[in-house]
Parts: structure tokens; sequence; C-alpha cells
């Protein structure tokens, strides 16, 4: 009796089948690809310029995309609004369009003397918007941007800790699960004791200036003179 021929494993059929039908597996193979490069590409969004709160993706906002733009003006509606003209990843030539994106600066509540330093300061500047709400009339983000020095600055913050914002905890709550906003939830709310103890801004009719803050001001300018300078920033004081 004549042994059976051994029936090929799996790795064997694999390379035949490869062998034999070569085409049939490039094929498929450009078919994944591109539809990989499809899937990204409506991940990414590369091309697209945002001009309404609308057309910001859902996952953008989910992810916490960072986006960047140069604002274009300040608009006293909604609470502040920057005007900003998108820059996407890859810009493609366009033609004008004065529709601008509006975004609201997350968790603060812009003063009148606010909106005159985002007009001094920040307007005609680029800056990093992170979507993290969006309403009909804007784009609820946390905005960053560059400074001279090349420092990067939270533009919330900063309002806040010239006295030109208030804090508004209620605008942050559906996204305090994130560890970041958590954080710059705490820096605005650090920054708005630091206002109201230094009578910055809004705090210097709001608040009274009491005997003990007139003493504690004069300790702190005479701490300041004796510290060194890099002390002093550190420590904010």
């Amino acid at each position: 009796m004549m042994g059976s021929e051994e029936k090929p494993n799996i790795l064997e059929r694999f390379i035949i089948f490869s062998e034999t039908h070569s085409e049939t597996i490039k094929i498929v193979s450009y078919g994944v690809a591109s539809m990989s490069l499809v899937i990204a590409l409506y991940q990414i969004r590369p091309f697209a310029k945002f001009r309404k709160p609308s057309s910001v993706p859902s996952h953008f906002l989910h992810n916490k995309v960072p986006l960047e733009g140069t604002v274009i003006r300040v608009e006293p509606s909604c609470g502040t609004l920057l005007m900003v003209d998108h820059k996407p990843l890859i810009p493609l030539p366009r033609l004008s369009n004065s529709n601008y994106l509006p975004v609201k600066i997350a968790g603060v509540n812009v003063t009148a003397n606010g909106i005159s330093w985002l007009q001094t300061i920040v307007c005609g500047k680029s800056i990093t918007f992170t979507p993290l709400a969006k309403e009909k009339e804007y784009l609820n983000c946390l905005v960053t941007m560059l400074q001279q020095n090349q420092k990067r600055v939270t533009v919330g913050e900063e309002l806040v800790e010239l006295g030109f914002a208030t804090v508004t905890e209620s605008s942050l709550k559906p996204t305090l699960q994130n560890k970041e906003i958590v954080k710059y939830q705490k820096c605005l709310l650090n920054a708005q004791k630091r206002a109201q103890r230094k009578r910055n801004g809004f705090w210097h009719f709001a608040k009274h200036s009491t005997i003990l803050w007139k003493i504690e001001q004069s300790f702190y300018k005479k701490l300041k003179s004796i510290l060194p300078v890099y002390i002093v920033q550190r420590f904010n004081i």
C-alpha cells in the first residue's frame, strides 16, 4: 500500500495562492490602502477651512483637536467673540471670503477693558484654539497664543489675571471629565484669586481697599524690591 501525499499546511497554501493570484492580491491591497487613506483624511480634514461652528466635526471636540488661525477682529456679541480666519493643515488657494469662525474664550466673562485688551494684544495675531463645545453662534474654545518672547500664554488666564475677565465655572462643567480642562479651570480660579488680591481691573472697584489689604500690598511691594526678579516671576508675587 502506497503512502498518501501530505497535504500542504496553511502557510504553503497561502504561498501557492499568492503566486497564482498575485494581481488579485495587489488590487485588494491597493483597495485597503485607499480606504485607509480616505478614513484618515475624513478624520483629520487637512484641507477643510472652518467658517461656522456647525462645520467643525464632533470628533474634533471629543478628541480636543487643536486648530490654528488668525484673529481678524473682536466682537462684543455673545459675551465677546474672536472672529478667526481658520488655517487648514494644508492650505489651498481659495476665493476671498469675509466669513470667519466665531470663537468664544472658554470659562471667562470678558469685561469692557478686556475687549480693549483683546483688540490691542490679540487682534491680528495667530492663535491656537482647542474646541470644547459648539453652540449655534460660536465655538467655545481654550485659546493660546505666542508672545514676542516666544512664551505661550493662555488668553483666558491672562485676561482673568489682569482683572479684565471673571471666571464662569458653569461653562466648563460639561467638559470637566477631561484632565486638561480641569487643570485649565484651576488655573483660571488661581488667576482670579491673584487678581482679587491685587485689586486688578474689575476687582479694583468690586472690592473695598481695607487697611489690612493696604498693609498686605505694602508688604508685597517691599518683598518685590528685595527678592530677585526670577523668584518674583516664579511665585507671581
